[in-house]
């Protein structure tokens, strides 16, 4: 047995203690940058918010830091060049952020790697479940946009999107926009039965979210279950804010009455996906 002397004991001690004490430190200080970069958001200073982020972490080895700029960049950019890098803009409390997104403005871009940021941290830090749900958010907005990931076909995405929102709803990141951008990727790819659970438990988060409500309803038709899509395709017209969408609905809901009438035999084509950035996500929020 091998004793110690009391100053090597001490020297331990107070060792472990220094590393407690800069881990304890290092998380405030991570606290109180992502504390500020809400803050600053919640004044739609966009621009500043990020860069506080940035100036932070610049080489993208935070995850909370990361995921963090992710949210900032999926929902309120007012320019990007696949996803790689970023424009941003500090706005009044009343602008439409909409107004700044024009293709003949100009900004000064951020570098900001989305993809590989998220890739590379989810190498480094396997256990982390929540860099599973900011890279199945990222590949939904990639296949949303098709602006990113040039690499990649369409039905290379929706597996990706599935396996990440898989992981990250098992260990409780998830929220009714994750299942409904799970559930989706199951219908495009034809997995049709495989989507209703993901769309049912978005609208569970989410009663009057109306692009579930609409795709469900699609999926009930393809799965011949007329009676259900003719009620989904019912709350999708009753929660669609706008008059186009409300139409889309209220077509749906006329072609499945067909088919209950059995007036109509054909099978409608797979609805293209309703753009879904309103922020979040969001684990966090809504992407």
């Amino acid at each position: 047995m091998i004793f110690l002397g009391s100053s090597r004991i001490t020297a331990a001690f107070l060792l472990a203690g220094g590393f407690f004490l800069a881990a304890t430190a290092q998380g405030q200080t991570n606290i109180a940058i992502l504390q500020k970069a809400d803050a600053l958001v919640g004044e739609r200073k966009y621009a500043s918010a990020f860069q506080v982020l940035q100036k932070y972490d610049p080489r993208n080895e935070r995850p909370a830091v990361v995921l963090q700029k992710e949210d900032i960049a999926l929902r309120y950019n007012v320019g990007h060049s696949q996803y790689r890098r970023f424009a941003f803009k500090d706005v009044q409390l009343t602008d439409n952020l909409e107004n700044f997104r024009s293709p003949d403005s100009t900004y000064t871009m951020t570098t900001f790697p989305l993809g590989r940021a998220l890739r590379v941290l989810k190498t480094r830090y396997p256990n982390d479940y929540k860099l599973d749900r900011g890279l199945g958010d990222y590949y939904f907005a990639v296949q949303q946009c098709n602006c990113a990931e040039t690499s990649k076909e369409e039905d290379d995405l929706f597996p990706l999107i599935i396996k990440y929102y898989d992981v990250a709803h098992e260990h409780g990141y998830g929220d009714y926009s994750s299942y409904y951008a799970q559930g989706y990727s199951y219908q495009r790819l034809g997995m049709f039965q495989e989507s209703v659970a993901p769309f049912l438990r978005s609208i569970e988060l989410r009663k009057n979210y109306p692009e579930a409500h609409l795709n469900l309803a699609f999926v009930y038709l393809e799965l011949k279950q007329f009676e259900k899509a003719k009620e989904q395709a019912q709350l999708a017209v009753e929660f669609f804010p706008d008059e186009q969408h409300k139409s889309d609905a209220n077509f749906l809901l006329q072609t499945i009455e067909q088919r209950l009438q059995g007036k109509e035999t054909a099978t409608p084509a797979k609805p293209a996906a309703t753009p879904q950035k309103s922020k979040k996500a969001v684990r966090k929020r809504v992407i």
